[in-house]
């Protein structure tokens, strides 16, 4: 059975592909793996960031908390009376001093129980506080001082340069009151109140107020901080120990915003508590829990709505302001493992370089396997061709390809043997075939074996021409010298299924016997009958005795001769003139008595057979006596076909086939003009080539013997195309076909055994077939080979008794 070769590839690409998929899979969980050690690097190196990063703000923190606690318990001692006498000027001046050095404090003041207010604000605390404060480029402090009550209570603005010269100033209304401040109410004496983060009015930014009141007296010292300054900070320690990309947020338990590294202008319109959760897409409660559980696993990922995904890594800083305060940073997915992914895209292709170098490396080294299995695949060529001798060992030093070729030429050989036994089989029993043929008929007996010896010897022959036309001539291998010999043994295995009637008719009346015995005894009944007539001439009619003597010697006479030529005319000769025919029919027409019933003791067959002739009106009915004439081509006589003969248009038959399967008519047999076969049974044994021809096709021979059907079936076939049953020509018929042509013919010839004629001599049998090469039957050219190299009587010698073998001058023949 032929298998597609879809989706075969040959073993180097295998072995190339494997070792490959080896390299890709090992590289993969090695990449894997440095990918995952990389990411872990980075998350450790993050945490530890952070860790770093809140160690910073939380020194930055306590820093501040304690910058801002001292001066507030240093103005709270310096302070020892009621400022609301003392002067612009000098109470500028005085908060000045603590304000200059230190950006991070935005402004120092004071306040009463008389809802006097007096602040002093440092402009470069922050980048917009100049222009919130609407102050100018050369001014460096703001000092503002609120008095009086209802709708007299003014809001005066001082803006001094750095050494306190008043550039400018502006008076508005105001209903400032700081009693009613939160850090006004919950100062206490000896104590410092400090707010949560909250957004400074006049301002609108975040920051923290701390707050004493000044001790024996109904004035409160209060010190804002901006948190911006803590943002800054935030900002330039995250992006010089993280590296820049991050979200770095500071926030207490409460979960309000302390310092940030990025701009919140949303923070007015949110609580700051909202904003990190809409911000994060996680509540600042699930990031203190985080943060507080040391099992919690860091880094936690988030997905926004807008399907972005950040890492979020959370830890309490140990210092507080008010409360406990946490430090959460945020990191896009990508740029946490961007390095990660750096370094396992740069292994990938610094690996895919190593395969690309190792791919004709690993070609090459796939050598050593792939060239002993090519070589192994052409021995199994070999094989397949039955090249058995041929086939050599493959030697490798690969174990599993060394024991395979062991295992090749022990098949081998083993193979070798067993077709050889399964030759000599099949030989057997085709020689057995051939036997049983020759066997069914002991008139051919030996045919089946004699054609194809002769056949053989011309082949030899011919194979040892050194000059003329066939000196070229050689099968090319013993496979066809087989193929030629098991075609000569099938020659004729066709006659197996011909009636023995036919091949064994010697005469022209015989079917299953000679019938001449039947008409033999119609003539005894006419000679009773002559007899007959004579006495009852004599002693009934009274006629004279000497005159009806001298008539019924006449009849006799006359019915010995016609008898006579009817026996000779059934024996059959090589001609048989129309003069010699008509007479036969003018014999058959004389007439006797049948007295008894003609249709008793029938078989069942003929019975069958005579009902249906009657029923289609070609047979008389039942007449127990008759008038008959001598010699009859009856009804009955006719043996029509039990089936319809149709050749397949492949086979190539070009035969005409007759009406009828038999004519078993008298008149009809007798007068063949040839032989002792009708039209009908020379179609019988021309049809044992159609059954050759049928049998030798169904066998499912070998390649190598695939020509026997066709060799097996050419032996009746002419050079002239006149021949049976394809009626092929001379271009057409190859050298092993003439050669069978030959050999059948010569052995017919000078055969003894054949019913319907005697064994020719040899030198008879030469002419004829020259005769035949004349007329287009057979093969001049190969006839005078037969000769020349003396075949003929090498086969003589060896088959034919000597009273056979006489001299022949084969010169005639030979000549143009």
């Amino acid at each position: 059975m032929t298998r597609q070769e879809s989706w075969r590839f040959p073993i180097r690409i295998l072995v190339t592909n494997m070792f490959l998929l080896a390299i890709i899979i090992t590289a993969s969980i090695a990449i894997t793996l440095q990918y995952n050690a990389s990411k872990k690097a980075a998350v450790d190196h993050m945490l530890s960031s952070i860790n770093l990063l809140s160690d910073h703000i939380s020194e930055s923190v306590s820093h501040l908390d304690n910058d801002a606690k001292q001066t507030v318990n240093l103005l709270a001692e310096l302070i020892s009376s009621d400022l609301s006498s003392t002067s612009i000027e000098q109470k500028s001046s005085l908060f000045a001093q603590f304000l200059q050095k230190r950006p991070e404090l935005y402004s120092l003041y004071i306040g009463d129980i008389q809802e006097n207010f007096f602040q002093l604000i440092n402009l470069d605390s922050a980048k917009d506080t100049r222009q919130l404060m609407k102050a100018q480029a050369d001014d460096r402090w703001a000092a503002i001082d609120i008095s009086g009550r209802g709708e007299n209570r003014l809001r005066k603005t001082y803006y001094y340069s750095s050494t306190f010269h008043l550039n400018h100033q502006k008076t508005e209304r105001s209903d400032f009151t700081p009693t009613k401040r939160p850090w006004f109410a919950a100062s206490v004496q000896n104590n410092i109140y400090k707010t949560p983060p909250y957004l400074f009015e006049h301002l609108q930014v975040s920051g923290q107020t701390y707050a004493k009141r000044i001790r024996n007296t109904e004035q409160v010292i209060g010190l804002d901080i901006l948190l911006s300054s803590l943002s800054d900070q935030l900002s330039m320690s995250s992006s010089k120990i993280i590296n820049g990309q991050e979200q770095a947020f500071l926030f207490n338990q409460s979960g309000n915003i302390i310092a940030s590294n990025t701009k919140h202008n949303d923070l007015d319109k949110l609580t700051q508590s909202q904003y990190i959760q809409d911000h994060l897409s996680i509540t600042p409660k699930k990031l203190i829990d985080i943060a507080h559980n040391p099992k919690a696993k860091q880094p936690t990922l988030i997905e926004k709505e807008d399907s972005s995904r950040y890492y979020a890594f959370v830890t309490a800083i140990g210092n507080d302001i008010l409360n406990q305060q946490y430090i959460a940073v945020a990191l896009p997915k990508e740029t946490l493992f961007q390095q990660a992914t750096k370094e396992a895209l740069r292994s990938t292709l610094l690996n895919a370089l190593a395969m690309i170098i190792l791919l004709p490396i690993v070609w090459l080294f796939s050598a050593p396997i792939v060239r002993p299995i090519r070589h192994l695949q052409l021995e199994t060529e070999k094989i397949k061709q039955r090249q058995f001798d041929d086939v050599s060992f493959t030697d490798s030093h690969i174990k599993e390809i060394w024991q395979l070729s062991n295992s090749f030429v022990s098949m081998t050989e083993d193979i070798k043997q067993h077709e050889a036994s399964q030759k000599e089989f099949m030989e057997a029993l085709i020689r057995l075939i051939a036997t049983a043929i020759d066997d069914k008929s002991a008139h051919t007996g030996g045919h089946c074996y004699r054609v194809p010896e002769l056949g053989l010897m011309i082949s030899d022959a011919l194979e040892k021409a050194k000059e003329g036309p066939y000196k070229d001539f050689h099968f090319a291998n013993d496979n066809e010298r087989l193929e030629f010999r098991v075609a000569a043994w099938l020659h004729d295995c066709g006659k197996i299924t011909m009636p023995e009637h036919i091949i064994d008719k010697g005469s022209k009346l015989e079917c299953i016997y000679n019938r001449i015995h039947e008409v033999r005894m119609r003539f005894e009944v006419l000679w009773r009958d002559a007899e007959i007539e004579y006495l009852r001439a004599v002693h009934i009619e009274k006629q004279d005795p000497a005159a009806a003597l001298t008539t019924w010697q006449e009849n006799q006479t006359r019915l010995q001769e016609e008898f006579a030529f009817v026996a000779k005319a059934n024996v059959g000769s090589e001609f048989m003139s129309e003069k010699d025919r008509e007479r036969i029919k003018t014999i058959g027409a004389q007439e006797w008595a049948r007295n008894f019933n003609n249709r008793l003791g029938l078989s069942p067959a003929e019975e069958m057979m005579f009902a249906k002739q009657e029923q289609n009106n070609k047979l008389d009915s039942d007449q127990p006596s008759a008038i008959e004439p001598l010699l009859s081509d009856k009804p009955e006589h006719i043996i029509p076909r039990h089936k319809e003969i149709k050749f397949d248009a492949s086979l190539g038959i070009k035969m005409t086939i007759p009406e009828h399967q038999y004519n078993q008519g008298e008149i009809y047999n007798l007068t063949i003009q040839r032989g002792t076969l009708t039209t009908e049974d020379r179609f019988k044994i021309n049809e044992h080539m159609i059954s050759t021809i049928t049998m030798l096709d169904s066998l499912p021979f070998p390649p190598e013997l695939s020509r026997v059907p066709l060799y097996a079936s050419t032996h009746h076939e002419r050079m002239d195309g006149k021949g049976y049953p394809r009626k092929l020509n001379a271009e057409q018929l190859s050298i092993p076909d003439r050669i069978l042509m030959i050999a059948d013919v010569f052995e017919a010839l000078t055969a003894a055994d054949r019913p319907y004629k005697k064994a020719k001599l040899i030198s008879v049998a030469i002419n004829i077939m020259f005769n035949m090469c004349q007329e287009g039957h057979l093969d001049l050219q190969l006839f005078r080979f037969f000769l020349t190299s003396g075949t003929y009587l090498a086969y003589a010698e060896k088959f034919l008794p000597e009273s056979q073998i006489d001299k022949v001058d084969i010169t005639p023949y030979l000549e143009e």
